[in-house]
C-alpha cells in the first residue's frame, strides 16, 4: 500500500479537521512502516444555537485554537519537555468551507508513445485552465488523482507506452476567512510554519483509494453539521457532486421540536443502542418518521440531478455523526432512492468507522478519535509515507 523509506520513528505532526459546526485536532506520529499512532486528540463543537455566518466562522476558528491547545497540553503532559516538537501541520477543511471538483484532460497520439512526466504535468495544467467556476486565488489544492493509459489506470505512467492518456485532477477552494483563521490559530499554538491545507473530499478519496476494505465505485454521503456533501465516485474519481443544505443540526431541529437539540441527540444515541423505551424516545421515533418524507424529497432532488446522465453506484459510504448514523443508514436504504442506482435497487449503505481505517492509524481506547479526525490522520500518514 505504501512506498516507504526513511527514519523508523516517523514525524510528529498535528492535524486539524474543520467541519461546519465543530473542529478537532490530533497529534500523531507517522509511520514509515504502516499505521500512524494517535498521541492526543480533541474535538470541540459549537453549541446548538442560531448564529450569523460571521459568528459561525469566528466560533469555528476559536474551536480550532481551543482544540489545538487541549491536544497540545495532553501531548506535553505525557512526556514534559522531552516530547518532540511538531515537524509540520495539516488542516483538513470540510464543506461548506471548501468545494471540490474533478477536471479531466486527454490527449491521443498516432502511434504508441513513451509517456514522460512532463506530458502528465502539461495535461494537468490544461485541465486546470478549463475551470471558470472557482476563484483561483482561493484554491488550496490541485492534485492529479488518476492517470489512465489506453483506458487503464496506472500509478506510475512515466516510462510506459500508450496512444491515449487521460489525466484526472482534483481542485478545491476554501473560504479565505477560514483559511486565514485556521492557519493563524494552528501556527500560534504549535509554533510551526503554516499548515498544509487539504479538502475533506481529498481526504476521503485518499482513504477510498488506498483502503482494501472500501469500494472504488460508490456513492459518498458526507454529512456535516450544517450541510451534506454528496459524491458519485467511479474508479476512485469524483464524477458527480452536490451540496445539500441539510445536515445533522437541521435534522435534529426538525426532530427536536420544543426540546433542546442536545437532549434529542442523547435520545437518538440511546435509541441506536436499543436502550431507550420512554415516552420521550417514542416521541423522537414519531418525529423521525414525520420528517422522512420532506428529507426524502430534499435529498432525492439532489440525487436525481446527479444521476441524470448516469446512474449512481449502489454501494453507499456514509460519513456522519455516530449517533445519527444508524437512522441515516436506514434512511438511505429506502426504496425511494433505488430509481437512481445502477441496478435500480436501493443503495447498500455502510457507515465509515474507525475500524475501516485500522490500516492507517492506531490509538488507545482513551485516544480513539472520531471518524473525521481519523480520516484526516489517515490522509496525513498516506501523504507523508508516499513522500519518504
Amino acid at each position: 500500500m505504501f512506498h516507504l523509506q526513511g527514519k523508523q520513528r516517523g514525524k510528529i505532526i498535528a492535524v486539524a479537521d474543520v467541519g461546519s459546526g465543530s473542529a478537532g485536532v490530533a497529534i500523531l506520529r507517522t509511520s514509515p512502516n504502516g499505521s500512524a499512532q494517535i498521541l492526543a486528540a480533541e474535538r470541540l463543537a459549537l453549541s446548538f444555537e442560531e448564529r450569523s455566518p460571521e459568528a459561525t466562522v469566528a466560533g469555528i476558528i476559536a474551536q480550532v485554537e481551543s482544540a489545538a491547545q487541549k491536544a497540545l497540553s495532553a501531548y506535553t503532559a505525557k512526556g514534559g519537555s522531552k516530547q518532540a516538537h511538531m515537524s509540520s501541520l495539516y488542516a483538513v477543511i470540510r464543506p461548506p468551507w471548501t468545494r471540490s471538483k474533478t477536471l479531466q484532460a486527454v490527449t491521443e497520439f498516432q502511434t504508441e508513445t513513451r509517456i514522460e512526466e512532463h506530458m502528465i504535468d502539461t495535461l494537468a495544467k490544461e485541465a486546470l485552465k478549463t475551470d471558470s467556476e472557482f476563484d483561483h486565488a482561493n484554491i488550496i489544492e490541485t492534485s492529479v488523482i488518476r492517470v489512465e493509459l489506453n483506458g487503464y489506470a496506472t500509478a506510475r505512467p512515466s516510462g510506459k507506452h500508450a496512444r491515449h492518456i487521460a489525466v484526472f485532477l482534483i481542485i478545491s477552494d476554501c473560504d479565505p476567512r477560514i483559511r486565514q483563521g485556521v492557519s493563524e490559530a494552528l501556527t500560534r499554538t504549535f509554533a510551526c510554519a503554516a499548515p498544509t491545507f487539504r479538502s475533506g473530499t481529498r481526504a476521503l478519496l485518499s482513504v477510498l483509494r488506498e483502503s482494501k476494505l472500501l469500494p472504488k465505485d460508490c456513492f459518498v454521503v458526507n454529512m456535516a453539521s450544517q450541510g451534506t456533501s454528496l459524491m458519485g465516485v467511479r474508479k476512485g474519481v469524483v464524477v458527480e457532486t452536490s451540496l445539500v443544505p441539510e445536515g445533522a443540526r437541521s435534522i435534529l431541529r426538525r426532530v427536536a421540536g420544543e426540546k433542546m437539540s442536545e437532549e434529542t441527540l442523547a435520545l437518538m444515541r440511546m435509541l441506536a443502542l436499543d436502550q431507550c423505551e420512554t415516552e420521550a424516545c417514542e416521541a423522537v421515533k414519531t418525529a423521525l418518521v414525520q420528517a422522512e418524507p420532506e428529507l426524502v424529497k430534499i435529498f432525492g432532488e439532489a440525487i436525481s440531478k446527479m444521476a441524470a446522465d448516469r446512474r449512481l453506484p449502489n454501494p453507499l459510504i456514509l460519513s456522519a455523526d455516530e449517533n445519527l448514523s444508524p437512522w441515516l443508514l436506514r434512511f438511505f436504504s429506502r426504496i425511494d432512492f433505488g430509481q437512481f442506482t445502477v441496478t435500480t435497487r436501493p443503495f447498500l449503505p455502510k457507515a465509515l468507522s474507525r475500524h475501516d481505517l485500522e490500516g492507517f492509524i492506531v490509538s488507545g481506547n482513551a485516544l480513539a478519535p472520531d471518524v473525521g479526525l481519523a480520516i484526516a490522520s489517515a490522509l496525513v500518514n498516506i501523504e507523508e509515507s508516499s513522500d519518504t
